[in-house]
């Protein structure tokens, strides 16, 4: 086994994990992918996640809990929980029936959630809250989207629009009905020509599939405006001070926070139906080496689950 695309994806059997005495072993029942994710497997950041094989990856889940060690207290087994794992730092991620995790990464299921939205739920939707915060997006304010069905993007704009800013999608024609229905007040393409027609008119930008022109950036946005992005690089802080210092406008990431008021906001606006995770592909554990290549080639509107 090694680190490629859907050739190098092998299913078959390990023996069961364990939870330690601070862990919580979960039945895991549903898995969302996420761009990290296929990263990781395609060997991108292996220098982190090193070589050592065979490698579970994932990083959100949604599942039972199984067990709970000695020393864990808010929890027990039935539970329905999700949460995330990180990989990063060659630990086994959430693809698997079987997983250990640390309690203050698990969160209780609420009413009414089933465990494939639970799932497409912590790292898309945190990353989205995070960028608009990022943005000072509140009533009022107008922000443009860019990549707004993809599974970031289709949570940014239920959320900036239930904290009443102008929303302007951008997404493919075919996409367009979707991202009104998601809540946005217009939409346009996302190409040269379609962000033309505007100018110096945002409050900000949240980049949610990361490859905007800096050019179209300094355009759009209105001066102290700002520009998150998902894929905000190292080498980009350079283009962020001179930004800056001549347009005073801001460049920065759009990253995953993940305390426990970032879980309670996203949870409440669940449960006041002003936030409904998009799921149109689910495949089984079986079938995982698909749902990877689907996730990162095939263009998906809102998550791609994998049904454990």
């Amino acid at each position: 086994m090694s680190y490629s695309g859907p050739e190098a994806s092998t299913y078959g059997e390990l023996p069961d994990t364990v939870a330690g005495k601070n862990q919580i072993l979960i039945e895991v029942k549903a898995v969302s992918i996420n761009p990290v994710d296929y990263k990781i497997k395609n060997g991108d950041i292996k220098i982190i996640t090193g070589s050592k094989f065979p490698k579970i990856v994932g990083s959100d889940f949604a599942g039972i809990v199984k067990e709970t060690g000695s020393s864990t207290t808010n929890f027990s087994s039935g539970d329905r929980v999700y949460g995330s794992v990180s990989v990063i730092f060659r630990k086994p991620g959430s693809l698997c029936e079987l997983l250990a995790n640390d309690p203050e990464k698990v969160r209780h299921i609420p009413q009414g959630m089933s465990f494939e939205e639970a799932a497409s739920l912590p790292i898309a939707s945190l990353t989205a809250l995070n960028g608009l915060r990022k943005c000072g997006i509140t009533a009022g304010k107008s922000v443009l989207i860019n990549g707004a069905t993809g599974g970031v993007g289709h949570f940014a704009v239920q959320i900036a629009k239930a904290k009443g800013a102008f929303v302007t999608a951008t997404c493919s024609s075919n996409n367009a009905e979707l991202a009104l229905k998601l809540g946005a007040d217009e939409v346009t393409g996302y190409g040269k020509e379609d962000l033309a027609k505007f100018s110096d008119r945002f409050d900000a930008i949240l980049d949610a599939y990361g490859k905007m022109d800096y050019a179209d950036v300094c355009r759009l946005l209105k001066r102290k405006g700002t520009y998150a992005s998902t894929l905000f690089m190292p080498t980009s802080y350079f283009s962020s001070v001179l930004v800056n210092l001549v347009y005073d406008k801001k460049l920065t990431s759009s990253n995953m926070r993940s305390k426990r008021e970032d879980y309670e906001e996203i949870e409440k606006l669940f449960l006041e139906k002003k936030l409904k995770p998009v799921i149109e592909n689910i495949f089984s554990l079986e079938k995982a080496a698909e749902a990877f290549e689907f996730a990162e080639k095939g263009k998906p509107r809102g998550k791609v689950i994998i049904k454990i």
